[in-house]
C-alpha cells in the first residue's frame, strides 16, 4: 500500500497540511460566517418571538382586566336596574293598594248607606205594620176604631222608649 510507504510520508504530510489550511480557510471565510449568521438570525427570531409573546401576554392581561371591569360594571348596572324595577313595582303596588283601599272604602260606605236606608225603610214599614196591628187590636178589644193620629203617637212613644 502506497500510504504506508515511509518514502511518501513527507509528501503526504505536506498535502495534509495544505488541505487542512485550505479547508480551515474555506470554513473560516465561507462556512462559519454563514453558520454564525444563521445562528444569530435564529436567536434573533427566538428573542423577537419571546418579546412578542410577552407583549401579547401583557395585552391579554389588559383585555382581561378591561373585560372584568366591564363585567363588574354590567353587573352593577343590572343590579341597579333590578333595584329600580323593584322600587317601581313597589310604588305601583302601593298605588294599586291605595286605589283598592279607596274603592273598598267607597263600597263599604255605599253598603252602609244601603243598610241604613234598608233599616229606615224596614223601620218605617214595621212602624206602619205596628200601627195597623195596634189599630186592629184596639178595634177588636174595645170595639171602636181609634184615631190614626193617636195610634201613631202611641207607637212613636213606645218605639222612642226602647231606643
Amino acid at each position: 500500500m502506497p500510504q504506508l510507504d515511509p518514502a511518501t510520508f513527507a509528501s503526504q504530510v505536506f498535502w495534509l497540511i495544505v488541505t487542512f489550511v485550505v479547508m480551515a480557510f474555506i470554513l473560516w471565510r465561507i462556512a462559519l460566517p454563514r453558520i454564525s449568521a444563521t445562528l444569530e438570525g435564529r436567536q434573533q427570531r427566538i428573542d423577537n418571538d419571546i418579546a412578542r409573546a410577552e407583549e401579547l401576554a401583557a395585552e391579554a392581561e389588559d383585555v382581561l382586566a378591561a373585560y372584568e371591569a366591564e363585567l363588574a360594571k354590567a353587573r352593577s348596572g343590572a343590579q341597579e336596574q333590578l333595584h329600580l324595577a323593584a322600587v317601581a313595582a313597589s310604588a305601583e303596588a302601593e298605588k294599586r293598594n291605595a286605589a283598592m283601599t279607596e274603592k273598598l272604602s267607597a263600597d263599604a260606605a255605599a253598603a252602609n248607606r244601603r243598610i241604613d236606608e234598608a233599616r229606615s225603610a224596614a223601620t218605617t214599614n214595621v212602624a206602619e205594620m205596628v200601627e195597623d196591628i195596634a189599630q186592629q187590636a184596639v178595634e177588636r178589644l174595645v170595639g171602636t176604631s181609634p184615631d190614626s193620629t193617636t195610634v201613631k203617637g202611641a207607637v212613636a212613644a213606645a218605639v222612642g222608649e226602647r231606643h
